[in-house]
């Protein structure tokens, strides 16, 4: 993939994490205790799933190897 492309999609991402600390953050609210843990491990799945994401995408692609 080219980095352009990757730069991009690491791009379009950022918001996407920056909604779920917001989220995140919005959990704090008082809200019935299973729907708080609900949000919450739904805010942090999805978010350090797009961490993750992004991460992966601005690693310099290996050359040679195995990958």
């Amino acid at each position: 993939m080219p980095v352009v492309m990757r730069i991009l999609l690491a791009v379009v991402l950022v918001p996407v994490l920056l909604f779920c600390v917001f989220g995140l953050l919005a959990t704090f609210e008082p809200l019935d205790r299973t729907v708080q843990l609900t949000w919450r491990a739904l805010y942090v799945v999805a978010g350090a799933g797009c961490l993750g994401a992004i991460v992966w995408l601005l690693m310099p692609p290996r050359r040679g190897g195995d990958g």
